[in-house]
């Protein structure tokens, strides 16, 4: 009997998450995870009649943007992984909590320099038109509480 139940509860466990692992992936957005997916202005530029120049440009400065940042979130991750680890209590605990609240604090410091850098980079490459056009997409995006809302 005990067998039995065991064995059905394990089958219905794996039933269950094999269905929820077969829908669709969904970004944060609601879109689903893959190419294309970026902060909102780099999806709002694909609305922009922008030339092979610019789009090259723009590409190259976000791929630096983006290369650049992928240092900073291992070195963060790394330092998750060894707090994770860390004994409640401990001196190494209470260290790492220190440096862990100090690194997180510092990275969206450099994350939010990082995207004013590159969208000031990227209005450069734009012209007058298009920056009208830009603002007028930008315009259009919903506040961030319905955007919250569109995610789940």
């Amino acid at each position: 009997m005990r067998r039995t139940l065991i064995t059905t509860s394990l089958l219905l466990g794996l039933t269950l998450s094999g269905a929820a692992s077969a829908g669709p992936d969904h970004g944060r957005d609601g879109r689903e995870h893959g190419p294309g997916r970026g902060m909102p202005l780099m999806r709002e530029l694909r609305e922009l009649d922008l030339s092979d120049e610019q789009r090259a440009q723009i590409k190259q400065l976000a791929q630096a943007t983006h290369q650049q940042s992928q240092t900073q979130r291992d070195a963060l991750a790394e330092l998750h992984h060894r707090f994770t680890l860390a004994t409640p209590g401990s001196s190494e605990f209470r260290a790492l909590t220190t440096q862990l609240a100090d690194a997180e604090s510092t990275q969206a410091r450099q994350r939010v320099t990082a995207m004013a850098e590159l969208r000031t980079q990227i209005d450069a490459l734009l012209t007058p038109a298009q920056r009208t056009q830009l603002a007028t997409e930008l315009a259009k995006m919903p506040p961030p509480d319905e955007r919250e809302h569109r995610r789940r």
